[in-house]
């Protein structure tokens, strides 16, 4: 049985490298086009929007890509309110946040593929499924949240003469917390399991630590004064810009900015993503091949001395294995997606080769002796 687990231990981390080799270069491959089709739709973005003002709706705007910005303006009947807990208040976005306390596992596999799984509590604003634990037994969490997060978007809210839509003020944040005075102000203390400690309505008592599945709930709204918009214009409101390269183009941000930085933005964000994602290739590329060489540090480790240089070399291996393949798919993405720049290069690289090889064949001048 002893021989079987090894051998199946070492076959499962080959199998687990080709597996993570394979993820990475689709994550490369996808990243790069991903990257270009985005910023094709930034740049068409940049060339069609119209910056207009928020004072007065233009007719011959309809249909357009425009930017303009302007102030909040609620209306003076509506309030958010959650009716479950009581709490309102006077704004154009307000989030209920549910966190209950459970069990999480964390489970590692060691050089001999013994599995070690520890376990800890946490706060968590999703159901843990404990059914799966290593542990399930002593570790349990409950089936179902007493109360779902959730969203709550006002309905009639104004920027000059423009309607915002719901969907639109959904992509504000909501960084202002509900302060405890307010908590204790407005809470109707309907249930009777909960009640206001600090920023929260919970079932932990003030002065005593949590237990599994206790609960926790906060809320975060948005107090913005002015904002900026970037869409189509649709009458008196907005829709999203869908561009030639399928990139829908809908944004919100908050404070008074022109068209020209919220596309900067885009294009920042973009950028950021494309490095993020090719960082993330590259490390699944390494992995996966250092994976495929545990065997050979496994049998490397019963002799002495040579467990650490084996497993120094692999590790260098894999890294340089790693960063080749990836260069080699962003390569020849770059070949699919940017045809033009990624000749350019080619042939920039061609040249230097020429210069390389020409200058390698000349021959050293010869000086005659008398």
């Amino acid at each position: 049985m002893n021989g079987k687990s090894k051998s199946g231990g070492i076959f499962g981390g080959i199998v687990a490298g080709i597996i993570l080799i394979i993820v990475g270069i689709g994550v490369l491959w996808w990243n790069e086009g991903r990257t270009v089709k985005v910023q094709k739709g930034i740049n068409e973005a940049k060339k069609v929007y119209v910056q207009v003002k928020s004072d007065k709706v233009d007719s011959k705007n309809d249909g357009k890509l425009v930017a303009t910005n302007g102030k909040l303006d609620l209306s003076e009947s509506e309030e958010l309110v959650d009716s479950d807990f009581g709490i309102k208040i006077k704004s154009a976005l307000l989030n209920r946040n549910v966190e209950m306390y459970q069990w999480v596992e964390t489970c590692e596999t060691d050089d001999n593929d013994n599995e070690r799984c520890t376990y800890k509590k946490e706060w968590s604003d999703s159901l843990i499924d404990s059914s799966d634990f290593k542990e399930s037994s002593k570790h349990s969490n409950p089936d179902s949240m007493p109360y779902e997060s959730e969203e709550f978007a006002a309905s009639n809210v104004k920027m000059g003469a423009y309607t915002l839509p719901k969907d639109l003020l959904k992509r504000l944040s909501t960084d202002k917390k509900v302060s405890n005075e307010q908590l204790v102000e407005e809470y109707n203390k309907s249930k009777e399991d909960y009640e206001v400690v600090k920023n929260y309505i919970t079932t932990v008592k003030e002065d005593e630590d949590p237990v599994i599945g206790d609960v926790r709930i906060s809320f975060e709204y948005n107090d913005s004064e002015s904002v900026s918009v970037l869409a189509v214009q649709t009458g008196d409101s907005f829709s999203k810009y869908v561009t030639k390269s399928g990139t829908n183009i809908y944004r919100i941000k908050e404070g008074t900015h022109t068209g020209e930085v919220i596309i900067q933005d885009m294009t920042d964000e973009n950028t950021a993503i494309k490095w993020l994602l090719r960082l993330l290739g590259v490390l699944l590329e390494v992995f996966g091949f250092a994976s495929i060489f545990s065997p050979i540090k496994k049998l490397a480790g019963f002799i002495p001395f040579l467990g650490g240089l084996v497993d120094m070399a692999t590790g260098l291996i894999a890294l340089v294995l790693g960063l080749s393949v990836s260069l080699v798919v962003i390569a020849v993405a770059w070949l699919r997606f940017r045809p033009i720049l990624s000749i350019c290069l080619l042939a920039v690289v061609a040249v230097l080769v020429f210069i390389l090889i020409k200058n390698k064949k000349k021959k050293p001048t010869e000086v005659a002796c008398e």
